[in-house]
């Protein structure tokens, strides 16, 4: 499983093209892995929108890839 968030520690709501509650800066990849201790952290990290190499970014994110053990 691959997850791409806008991560924080602490969920922080971000308005979306006028509309509320529809966007968040969260620990996403955490909470999955505590409603679901089958999953393992298998790698994870960071595309930055400065990145020379990585251009037309649109965002700051962060990536985990996870796995189902058993």
């Amino acid at each position: 499983m691959l997850v791409a968030e806008h991560y924080n520690t602490t969920p922080v709501e971000i308005p979306y093209r006028g509309h509320a509650g529809k966007l968040f800066k969260r620990d996403f990849a955490g909470e999955l892995m505590e409603r679901h201790p089958d999953l393992e952290l298998v790698d994870y990290g960071f595309l930055y929108r400065r990145d020379a190499v990585l251009f037309e970014v649109q965002d700051d994110i962060t990536w985990f890839l996870m796995e189902k053990r058993g």
